[in-house]
């Protein structure tokens, strides 16, 4: 059976390749006899920058609750480890526009100077939600933010904007994705990416050309790699 581990980061701002996350977060539902359990990983992260006030707004961390949390080469170095550890036991992360966070992580390796996740190992399989939504549910009107799928996929979210919590939401959405839309499990493990990174790149096409025609500069060419940006 897969294991599917949910993954966020809460960041100083909106860019995968200048700004830095401040917390992060692993989550993976684990059966224990009939008993459903969950397993955390995560915490804060020293950025070693001032947090902007209005990422602070939103996910609600403060310069102060990070004074003393782990610095952020080992954070990363963290974050990068278990990511690799959940791909070389053939799990599969799992997230909500994960690419964005994934980036981050690899954008921040080459800025530290450590090894990059593909210098580490083969890169795992990766399902955002965001791209499956898009994929099987297309013509649906109105935001798909992560609480938009979790209301639209039956979740509770609590605590939303909490790296932690947003991980589990974004896991809880995926497993009533699979139920909804069996067709996500017969995608074999070796095609995952491959067949996300299609869905994606169709989307993405569609909303480049979208803002071509409203006058404005098309998608930048890096933000067609996945799950991995390039700078552009």
């Amino acid at each position: 059976m897969t294991d599917y581990v949910g993954f966020d980061l809460e960041t100083t701002g909106v860019s995968s390749f200048r700004d830095v996350p401040v917390s992060y977060g692993f989550v993976q539902n684990a059966r224990e006899g009939f008993a459903l359990s969950v397993l955390l990983e995560g915490g804060y992260v020293n950025p070693g920058v001032a947090i902007p006030a209005g990422a602070s707004a939103i996910h609600g961390i403060t310069d102060e609750m990070v004074a003393n949390a782990t610095v952020l080469v080992d954070a990363v170095e963290r974050i990068a480890a278990k990511l690799l550890s959940v791909w070389a036991s053939d799990g599969v992360i799992v997230g909500m526009n994960v690419g964005y966070d994934l980036t981050m992580v690899d954008s921040l390796c080459r800025r530290l100077g450590i090894p990059t996740l593909e210098e580490r190992g083969p890169l795992g399989g990766v399902m955002d939600i965001l791209v499956l939504d898009r994929h099987f549910d297309k013509w649906r009107k109105g935001s798909r933010k992560l609480t938009d799928l979790c209301l639209n996929y039956g979740v509770t979210i609590e605590s939303a904007h909490s790296a932690a919590a947003d991980a589990a939401a974004s896991l809880l959405v995926f497993e009533s994705m699979i139920a909804k839309y069996p067709a996500i499990e017969s995608i074999p493990g070796s095609e995952i990416n491959a067949t996300l990174r299609a869905w994606y790149q169709e989307w993405l096409s569609s909303f480049s050309s979208y803002l071509e025609r409203k006058g404005e500069a098309p998608v930048d060419a890096g933000r067609y790699e996945w799950p991995i940006h390039l700078d552009a």
